[in-house]
């Protein structure tokens, strides 16, 4: 056997599943981008020295917030990646059952899996590296220049690169083992049958109704009744846990339960446009519900952070100026503080933009892959339909009425978590010295708006192409 012969087969099943690989390499190499970006401004002289000497007050505040950011952006770069490989690896398994039925052993499919995880590897490390050295050198000029800091020379630096090396290739080793685990207990016919098997959905929905209900009205009375900033600050993280618990609660049990509850309603199920959907939804819906609950609990994070990090860096002028009036600060003291402030919540509002945009990122993909998937699982569903006389028109209907369904509800429980959130998070924006409210609602409300509109763009791309894969019977690959 050749040694390129594996490489090759790889090489084909990337190429053949361009639709899913190609957005999970360039998010990859995004998501390496700016992990390095992070990791770099954590540690870039730039920020904290010019001409050998320390740029002045609360430039460490930036050192830290940026460590801190670039932790939390390798622990959620690990289970995105994970989240999305679970759609390839559900994608590839109808491809690896055909070669294990022509004769491949497990130790074949696990080389194959070897090769493709090499090149989406060293893809996303090459790409995504040079993406970050261009990245790096805006963010750290957009930085300097948010702080008020003076210019200063671009460098590379090795210790970020070695560290997003470093976190990548633990990633990848961890799917691939997951991978090869996957296929190691599945026989070639029922890999060949993987797509088509449905999950079944939770029996005794009752049970996770009611506890859900109870931990999301808790935590919204805890927000809604709070008055000391101090309280807020301590109880907000409990707050946080109890909404996300009863999101993934409500999704998965709440949405069997109304997918059951429509499908009694017979002058509504028998619908051509609903019966299809809401039967592909039923279909699978413990999957759906977590996969919603996700996108759901993402967009919150992008909503709060938002508008959190925009209030302070946009209202730190009028809190410096109220904290002067009432301790008598003279004009050297205001300047010390004011640096303070200002690289503290001036790196605080740019990790916040950051985040946004890496979590926007991933929620606008999470969709975009949840519904490309779904369309091929769907399509044999559909091509049925066709034949007993569903029309193009129908399935567009039909889509429609899905994809509505799939896309609002995250939305609207993130807007309505996001409303119940307003007091607590002001309570805390207080603490920080934050006074003026018709700013934070303002912001609040500019965040909402920015993220609705790409929200509905990704549904009109996600429509479009679910439509274009069941219409086709997933020939439009």
């Amino acid at each position: 056997m050749k040694p390129t012969f594996y490489p090759r087969l790889a090489w084909m099943g990337i190429k053949k599943n361009a639709r899913l690989y190609v957005p999970y390499l360039l998010s990859c190499a995004f998501m390496a981008a700016m992990l390095y970006v992070i990791a770099y401004l954590a540690v870039t002289p730039a920020l904290y020295t010019v001409n050998g000497k320390v740029n002045g007050s609360g430039t460490s505040a930036v050192a830290m917030t940026m460590s801190l950011g670039s932790f939390v952006v390798s622990v959620f770069i690990a289970l995105f990646l994970f989240y999305t490989n679970s759609f390839l690896l559900r994608r590839r398994k109808k491809e690896f059952g055909l070669y294990s039925v022509l004769g491949m052993d497990r130790g074949a499919l696990s080389a194959i899996l070897f090769w493709e995880t090499l090149l989406a590897a060293a893809f996303t490390l090459i790409a995504g590296l040079g993406l970050g050295l261009l990245l790096s050198y805006v963010s750290q000029s957009a930085l300097l220049r948010l702080l008020s800091l003076p210019a200063a020379a671009f460098t590379v630096s090795l210790a970020a690169i070695k560290q997003c090396a470093i976190t990548f290739i633990a990633i990848f080793a961890l799917l691939y083992v997951r991978g090869v685990l996957s296929l190691r207990h599945a026989q070639g016919a029922a890999l060949l049958k993987s797509e088509n098997v449905g999950e079944k959905p939770p029996k005794a929905q009752w049970l996770l109704v009611i506890p859900g209900l109870a931990l999301l009205l808790g935590a919204y009375y805890i927000a809604a009744t709070i008055n000391d900033p101090v309280q807020a600050m301590l109880l907000f993280f409990l707050a946080v846990i109890m909404v996300i618990l009863s999101t993934y609660l409500l999704f998965i049990s709440g949405s069997v339960t109304l997918c059951k509850t429509l499908q009694k309603d017979e002058k509504f199920y028998y619908k051509k446009r609903n019966f299809v959907s809401l039967s592909s939804l039923t279909y699978r819906m413990k999957r759906n519900g977590a996969g919603l609950a996700s996108i759901c609990i993402l967009s919150t994070m992008v909503l709060v952070m938002l508008a959190s990090t925009a209030s302070l860096y946009f209202g730190a002028e009028d809190a410096i100026n109220t904290l002067a009036v009432q301790n008598h600060w003279h004009p050297t003291e205001m300047a010390d503080v004011r640096a303070e402030f200002f690289s503290l919540y001036g790196s605080l509002f740019f990790l916040g933009i950051l985040l946004s945009v890496l979590f926007l990122f991933a929620t606008l993909l999470m969709l975009y892959y949840k519904q490309v998937v779904e369309g091929y699982e769907d399509a044999s569903r559909f091509a049925i339909m066709q034949r007993v006389g569903m029309t193009k028109r129908d399935i567009r209907e039909s889509v429609n009425a899905q994809m509505l369904l799939i896309f609002l509800l995250p939305l609207a429980a993130a807007a309505l978590h996001l409303a119940f959130a307003q007091p607590m998070v002001w309570q805390i924006l207080q603490l920080f010295g934050i006074q003026n409210l018709t700013l934070f609602l303002g912001v609040t409300g500019a965040a909402l708006l920015l993220f609705v509109l790409l929200y509905c763009a990704m549904y009109r791309l996600t429509s479009n192409a679910y439509f274009r894969i069941v219409s086709t019977g997933g020939a439009a690959a």
